[in-house]
């Protein structure tokens, strides 16, 4: 058998080989049954959800009561309020039952001046470049 011979098997045999073959389109087939699913998938989906659901762990949250919600609203809309007086040139205080709350607007800047009142810490946060409306 000559090289050339041998060359040409070779290729004849790699082509009888890949005409063999074929290939298919690949198809997406969705697992969950809310989207074209199997049915049968929907307990099994449901008992993985459930595990990692941590609301059902006993976590110990217990949601605020309806006087606890108005409270914090207050507290927000107080808090709003007092930044607004004092970027439209005004100063505030507020005290709540864990902090007292300063406000002042110096020149331009907001500073407000936080006093957490079981621990005595003292936090200033300053907010530059605000306009004042009346000067």
């Amino acid at each position: 058998m000559t090289r050339k011979h041998s060359i040409r098997m070779l290729a004849l045999s790699c082509l009888l080989a890949s005409s063999a073959t074929s290939a298919t389109q690949l198809t997406y087939t969705p697992v969950n049954p809310a989207f074209g699913g199997n049915p049968l998938n929907g307990s099994y989906l449901m008992q993985n959800a459930s595990a990692q659901n941590d609301n059902n762990s006993g976590s110990g949250y217990v949601p605020p009561t309806a006087l606890e919600r108005l409270a914090s609203s207050l507290e927000s809309r107080l808090m709003s309020q007092l930044f607004n007086d004092a970027a439209n040139g005004g100063e505030g205080y507020l005290r709540t039952d864990d902090f007292e709350i300063n406000v002042v607007n110096e020149d331009g800047s907001l500073l407000v001046h936080i006093l957490d009142i079981a621990t005595g810490e003292t936090t200033v946060i300053e907010v530059g470049g605000l306009i004042s409306e009346g000067g």
